[in-house]
């Protein structure tokens, strides 16, 4: 999913400047919504999932909402280039703020995985060493 904000990001800077129409990222928006869906379903069918994780994947997926809506306000100001130029700003400092959640919520799987197969490592030896 990082991989995909980053490309996001990408967009929002070449439709900022006029080098591509918004469709493009509006689609690609779209696509990481409904990947930040899936994600947060798996998180939430993952037993014994840390609650941090299920609260960073939650606030990912609220803060897409506000994303959204945040870009369509800025189509929709268009006309003041002042408003316009303002909530583009906030809805770039959003942009990076679910992509550090993202990583985030990344760091925090690996730790969870890591400390999963140790956990597990630690009772096979205990089970051999009790054997």
């Amino acid at each position: 999913m990082g991989a995909a904000l980053g490309i996001q990001l990408a967009l929002g800077g070449l439709v900022t400047f006029d080098f591509l129409d918004p469709s493009v990222h509006i689609i690609w928006g779209i696509v990481l919504g409904a990947l930040a869906v899936v994600k947060l379903a798996y998180v939430l069918r993952t037993p014994g999932r840390p609650r941090p994780l299920v609260g960073v994947s939650i606030g990912i997926g609220v803060d897409i909402l506000v994303q959204a809506l945040l870009g369509f306000v800025v189509l929709g100001t268009s006309c003041n280039a002042n408003l316009s130029n303002g909530i583009a700003w906030v809805h770039f400092l959003n942009a990076l703020a679910i992509f550090a959640m993202t990583l985030l919520g990344t760091f925090m799987a690996m730790a969870g995985v890591r400390m999963s197969q140790a956990h597990q490592m630690g009772l096979s030896a205990q089970y051999e060493n009790a054997q």
